[in-house]
């Protein structure tokens, strides 16, 4: 009778199913090691150009930040440089108008004057950009004054220019502590702007009346309708009132831009609405801005 060996040489059934699947886990096993690695490794590499790109943004936005810079300056060295002579410019002519000229010379001194002011308001409003977009803001000269009174003042003095009529209303007490030079200038914007595009035959409306606790100035004409895409737009600095059948006034497109930081500086707010053919700049004031 033979006898058997102690260990068979042929695993048994369960023993053989434990090795497959030991062999199968560990190939899994090794083959998630690897797939662990390349993403790790693709990661790296993502990091390394998503670095790189930031680098380089970072590098790309330093550089616009001093470009602007740069221009905003040069623009105000050009504009407190010209004053000077300017100011000479315009001397001169007004003299000249005060002498006994021939009424062509007359009319040329006249001429000369009224371009020289317009430069210089060209160059006020190049210093106003230039304070706004290096964050230094405008100064305000605080004191109590009344609102109705500064509309008054500034539609008789456009009045002598402008080609339609400027009706002004106002009602209720408008007084508040404001910079009266500032919202003069705000209003002659608006004012100007709206007379500029108005209808012929039509007459600029200006209503200032209390809104809330504060008051409110709103200045309408009657012209283009500016199309709802462009009713922001026409806050930006260079920007146009109207896209196209505007005149060519020589204007460097930066009233409006002005009037609204003006109008930020003491705490409100300008808005426009345009529809129906008419246009309406719509001034909102606390009565006390705070120094």
């Amino acid at each position: 009778m033979e006898s058997k060996d102690r260990f068979s040489e042929t695993p048994s059934q369960p023993h053989a199913s434990l090795l497959f699947d030991q062999r199968e886990a560990n190939e899994q096993l090794l083959l998630a090691a690897l797939r662990a690695q390349e993403d790790a490794e693709d990661a790296h590499s993502g990091r390394i150009v998503a670095e790189d790109e930031s680098d380089l943004l970072r590098e790309r936005t330093a550089e616009l930040i001093e470009t602007a810079t740069l221009r905003e300056r040069l623009l105000g060295i050009i504009g407190h440089d010209l004053r000077n002579p300017l100011n000479a410019i315009v001397i001169s002519g007004q003299l000249l108008e005060e002498a006994n000229l021939a009424p062509q010379q007359a009319w040329l001194a006249e001429r000369i004057v009224l371009s020289g002011q317009r430069m210089e308001r060209m160059i006020n409003q190049l210093a106003d950009l230039t304070r706004a977009r290096l964050g230094g803001g405008f100064e305000l000269d605080l004191s109590l004054c009344d609102l109705a009174q500064i509309c008054e003042n500034v539609v008789e003095e456009l009045q002598l220019t402008c080609q339609v009529e400027i009706l002004l209303t106002s009602t209720g007490a408008l007084e508040g502590r404001w910079d009266a030079d500032r919202l003069a200038e705000l209003l002659s914007n608006l004012i100007g702007n709206a007379a500029e595009h108005a209808k012929a035959g039509t007459a600029v409306l200006v209503y200032g009346h209390e809104h809330g606790a504060g008051v409110a100035v709103d200045v309408r004409n009657e012209g283009p309708t500016i199309p709802s895409e462009q009713l922001e737009k026409i806050f930006s600095a260079f920007g146009r009132a109207h896209s196209s059948g505007a005149r060519d006034n020589g204007h460097l497109g930066l009233g409006l831009f002005i009037s609204r930081e003006i109008a930020q500086a003491h705490g409100g707010k300008l808005e426009v609405s345009s529809s129906d053919s008419s246009t309406t700049f719509s001034l909102r004031l606390p009565r006390l801005t705070r120094g």
